[in-house]
């Protein structure tokens, strides 16, 4: 997805959880500001890097899942205010009772935009002056309120009880049409997202024997390829070879190598109590 917006920090005020940010429409899609909650969730996601308590708590999946934005987006942000617009012509900011916002058709338009979350550390990232581009959007779901998310107060429980935790669901594996008899009857498929669940132990170098595979054959594992790319899914074996099937909504997709092809590799267990958590594969009734 192309980016519609450079972002700046323009002030922070860490002891009252809040940022004050400059917004600039890099894209001819993009004309178009609002205090719109997941839209101001949106735009600080997009900053985050992969050791900030913003970018752990949740992943880009969630932010596609209008029930997770439904449920948790007042956890993260309890205030948004679009503050000003400038574009060549002197501009309105307009309300529909819920919300501001400014659209129009012009070349060049900015905005500055307040948000306020509910815990300082969803800034730690964030210093003055800190910018990012963002493919930031609103959502039209009604924002529940709930209590704050606070990652200071963390209660994770990690499980690797397939059964029990509530991190998989059963299916049978001629749903998944697998071509090897070495199948069992039923596999047990990842519900959530990957950032709910972690990786128990890292194997690497030497510990990547075809062996350690085998045993791992049918468990939610994560992956790392000698190219950069990730993985996420059940490991399965394939002619010979091993593969990961990655789930999303009702469906499903392989990635295929060879032990030589991996860098890193582990099983997975999944955060029972995880409190954002989002469905990323269902099974459709």
């Amino acid at each position: 997805m192309a980016s519609l917006y450079q972002v700046k920090v323009k002030a922070i005020d860490i002891e009252n959880k809040s940022v004050l940010l400059t917004i600039d429409s890099i894209h001819p899609d993009a004309m178009y500001f609002t205090d719109n909650l997941a839209f101001a969730l949106r735009l600080l996601h997009d900053s985050a890097t992969g050791d900030s308590p913003i970018a752990k708590s949740f992943d880009a999946h969630c932010l596609f899942d209008d029930n997770w934005l439904t449920q948790n987006t007042k956890g993260y942000i309890s205030k948004s205010e679009l503050r000003e617009v400038k574009t060549p012509e002197i501009e309105t900011i307009k309300t529909d009772g819920k919300e501001s916002f400014w659209f129009g058709e012009t070349d060049e338009a900015s905005a500055t935009l307040f948000v306020q979350f509910t815990s300082n550390l969803w800034l730690r990232h964030l210093s003055a002056g800190s910018s990012w581009k963002s493919t930031a959007y609103p959502s039209e779901v009604d924002f529940l309120d709930r209590a704050p998310i606070d990652p200071s107060t963390d209660t994770s429980a990690f499980s690797d009880d397939y059964g029990n935790s509530g991190g998989w669901i059963s299916v049978k594996s001629h749903t998944l049409k697998p071509s090897e008899s070495s199948w069992p009857d039923e596999v047990f498929i990842p519900i959530y997202t990957e950032k709910s669940y972690r990786r128990i132990s890292k194997i690497s170098g030497a510990e990547l024997t075809k062996a350690k595979f085998d045993e791992l054959l049918f468990k939610t594992v994560f992956a790392l390829d000698r190219n950069g790319f990730k993985s996420f899914g059940i490991l399965v074996p394939k002619d010979g070879r091993y593969g990961i099937l990655g789930f999303s909504k009702g469906g499903y997709s392989g990635s295929y190598f060879d032990p030589a092809d991996v860098l890193t590799f582990g099983a997975a267990e999944f955060n029972a109590n995880d409190t954002s958590k989002a469905v990323k594969f269902a099974v459709e009734a």
